[in-house]
């Protein structure tokens, strides 16, 4: 049988194999030399038919060692230059990389890693007779070794160590070893985000176990000691900062909201948000924490507040108003710090205080009292363990003392056979209680689903929960009658005080989703409708141009908002008015039906705008008032109360608060 030219090229290890004498890889023959001939086309370099050219062995495996060499030359300049966590991670991956690329002797099967690092060379193997003469090694025809494959029926040995599987792994270069490593400088502002971000108060970069953390991560890098990070976060306040002043000085109208929070020791301090819109988007963000003595007057908190405004360039004529939870010292401020009363009163705070009120009652009181003990001493013991897991209320949160009653039903219905504290008459009353709180429990919980809460969501709210509230249910204990009674006062209140606020009603009257549905006396409805009216004659007598829309983008075109200016020219052709008189454009506003609840009432004017310009430019200067003076959750729940734990354990109170609320993207980390 004549030899085939293909083992020119191999080195038949045994009967099932053969080894490429160009990378080394081991090849399984089978019996024939299919799969010899099949890897060789990896190899485009090899001319099958060429007799001329010979193998050099070896060259490549000195030349991937030079290469090694050089790229760790490189990475341990890299280590000297920069200590962070990225070196030390270059640099365990390139000791690993040359665990793989050494060539173990005897023979042993190389890894697929290594085969690929051997194809790659394989332009450095070949080369004619006289380059081979004149390199620094000669090989003539008796160096190559030649095999002549033999027949073989038998199945391969499936255990042999020269037996190798395809494998594909990453390639060499996808070990980043040549990547930039990012500055020291880089590294502490990422530390710095975390404090920020997370509100933590940064002597935790002190604490054992911080600087065990940072140890084990990256060894080499050295934390900046507290004066460098607190300069640090200087320096990024200062840069978010004028950042914020050139987004409120584009801004035409704002409004602040304003809380004050207690230490348990040391001063109290003052927190002050800003509430405006960017185009489509409403945003909020924290302008100042700053402490405050012990004895306040309303003007030192106008001083405070003015200097805040100075301090971001905010002139008074753009605040429509300040929200700031139920206290007479900030409403008085607010009415000397603005002129006008311009003041909005925190809904999530007048909720949380009617239920406050209700589980204070000694009627409910004494049955929460008894379902604490019991639920104390069960986690306690731990010795609960139904699906429906109970949980301790916190201080100062009612609508927790609302769910540990309902866990409390909800367990004691499984476990009839417990002694449980409740007696049945007990266990009645306390389901007829939740089933009364829960449309009022059901509200809060909706407040806190946003961060702050529109104004325009007031009026609705209140008003539906009086009607729910009105509802009388059969068979109902006079405990509960009792209740209800008071709470459908204490709304009523506080409804008449909403409905009589010029800013809370403008806002829900401008607000596609309710227009003027959620008011119960039609003569106010009719005061602010003229209200409006003359408002646009005021405009229109100015002679300033009103602005419905957004200019037009002619380079980016939009199909749906060229559709949405013929329609409305055909619907005013339909309608047979021409917009030239003012008054149609409030009256069909008020006439039209809801938009749909789900949807952002920003949205909602871009569609109306055209029908409407003024109503659209007069309602961006009520819907980003915000409804309560500091997020809902905070006055709700556990973890609300927790935050403000946190805070107050702040050392850079002012810059860290201010930073929490920076978007991710504009830290450019």
């Amino acid at each position: 049988m004549s030899r085939s030219k293909i083992w020119k090229y191999y080195d038949k290890l045994d009967r099932n194999s053969a080894l490429c004498q160009l990378c080394e890889k081991i090849i399984k023959t089978s019996g024939n030399t299919s799969n010899l001939m099949k890897h060789m086309k990896t190899h485009p370099q090899v001319d099958l038919f060429d007799d001329d050219t010979v193998v050099v062995r070896g060259i490549y495996k000195r030349r991937e060692q030079d290469e090694h060499k050089r790229r760790m030359r490189k990475v341990m300049a890299l280590k000297e230059e920069s200590s962070d966590f990225h070196s030390e991670l270059l640099l365990k991956a390139a000791k690993e990389a040359d665990d793989i690329i050494e060539v173990e002797a005897h023979g042993r099967a190389k890894t697929p890693l290594e085969d690929h690092i051997s194809e790659q060379s394989v332009g450095y193997a070949w080369v004619t007779p006289e380059a081979a003469v004149a390199g620094t090694e000669t090989v003539s025809a008796e160096d190559i070794i030649e095999f002549e494959p033999k027949e073989e029926t038998e199945e391969p040995d499936r255990n042999s160590i020269h037996q190798v599987q395809d494998i594909t792994l990453p390639e060499a270069d996808n070990l980043n070893i040549e990547v930039a490593v990012p500055s020291l400088r880089s590294f502490h502002r990422h530390l710095a985000f975390f404090i920020c971000r997370d509100r933590q108060p940064m002597q935790l970069l002190q604490g054992e176990g911080f600087q065990h953390l940072v140890k084990v991560l990256c060894p080499t890098y050295n934390p900046p000691s507290l004066p460098e990070l607190e300069a640090i976060i200087c320096r990024e306040s200062e840069l978010q900062r004028s950042k914020l002043r050139h987004q409120l000085a584009a801004t035409s109208s704002l409004s602040l909201s304003c809380s004050m929070h207690t230490k348990n020791e040391g001063p109290s301090w003052l927190e002050l948000v800003v509430h405006f819109y960017e185009g489509r988007q409403r945003i909020s963000r924290t302008l100042s924490a700053q402490s405050l003595s012990d004895t306040l007057t309303p003007s030192q908190l106008v001083e405070h507040m003015e200097r805040v405004c100075q301090r971001y360039d905010i002139t008074k004529s753009k605040i429509s108003c300040v929200t700031t939870r139920n206290s007479r010292l900030l409403e008085e401020a607010v009415n000397l710090f603005l002129g006008a009363p311009r003041h909005v009163s925190c809904l999530a705070d007048q909720l949380n205080s009617i239920l406050k009120a209700v589980v204070q009652r000694p009627e409910i009181s004494g049955i929460c009292e008894k379902v604490r003990s019991y639920v104390e001493s069960t986690l306690e013991n731990r010795v609960h363990c139904s699906q429906n897991k109970l949980q301790l209320d916190a201080i100062q949160r009612p609508l927790t003392t609302y769910d540990m009653l309902d866990l409390y039903l909800k367990h004691s219905s499984a476990h009839l056979e417990e002694p449980l504290p409740l007696s049945p008459a007990e266990v009645d009353l306390c389901q007829q209680l939740l089933d009364l709180l829960r449309p009022l429990t059901s509200s809060m919980r909706e407040l806190s689903r946003t961060h702050y809460p529109a104004a325009s969501t007031a009026l609705p709210i209140a008003h539906t929960l009086i009607n729910e509230l009105k509802q009388e249910k059969s068979a109902e204990h006079e405990v509960i009658q009792a209740l209800r009674l008071f709470m459908v006062q204490q709304l009523e209140e506080n409804f008449e005080g909403l409905e009589k606020n010029v800013l809370v009603a403008m806002a829900s009257l401008l607000d596609p989703r309710f227009r003027n549905i959620p008011f119960q006396s039609g003569a106010l409805v009719a005061k602010y409708m003229t209200q409006l009216y003359d408002m646009m004659q005021a405009h229109v007598d100015s002679g300033e141009p009103i602005v419905g829309e957004d200019p037009v983008d002619h380079d980016n075109f939009d199909i749906w908002a060229a559709y949405k200016s013929f329609s409305h020219e055909k619907q005013q052709l339909i309608n047979g008015s021409n917009g030239a008189d003012a008054d149609d454009e409030i009256a069909t506003y008020f006439c039209a039906g809801m938009s749909t609840l789900q949807a952002d009432p920003i949205q909602i004017w871009q569609e109306l705008s055209p029908a409407h310009p003024f109503l659209h430019t007069v309602s961006q200067k009520y819907l980003h008032i915000p409804a309560t003076a500091e997020p809902p959750a905070r006055l709700f729940t556990a973890e609300g109360a927790a935050v403000t734990e946190q805070n107050a354990k702040l050392n850079g109170l002012d810059d860290i608060l201010f930073l929490a609320d920076v978007p991710t993207k504009d830290w450019n980390l």
